[in-house]
């Protein structure tokens, strides 16, 4: 899955380590959160997308494999 993290830091003109201090974070913490490295949790992501000006849905997924499909027959078969 492709996470969003760094493109809508980018996007906001913040640095990793404004961005990561306004949430009581380090740069390096955010920089691995970025990269995929760990995960970011519930409140963290809440506090990161207030720095942002967004709401959390915000760091959803880009891609998913069924997200987006308008032909149900393209549903991959369970059971």
């Amino acid at each position: 899955m492709e996470y969003r993290y760094r493109e809508i830091r980018k996007e906001k003109g913040l640095t990793l380590k404004n961005a990561a201090n306004q949430i009581g974070r380090s740069k390096q913490w955010l920089s691995e959160v970025e990269r995929g490295n760990i995960n970011i949790g519930y409140d963290d992501a809440v506090r990161l997308a207030r720095v942002y000006g967004e709401t959390p849905d915000i760091f959803l997924p880009r891609k998913s494999g069924n997200i987006g499909l308008n032909n149900p027959d393209q549903l991959p078969r369970t059971g």
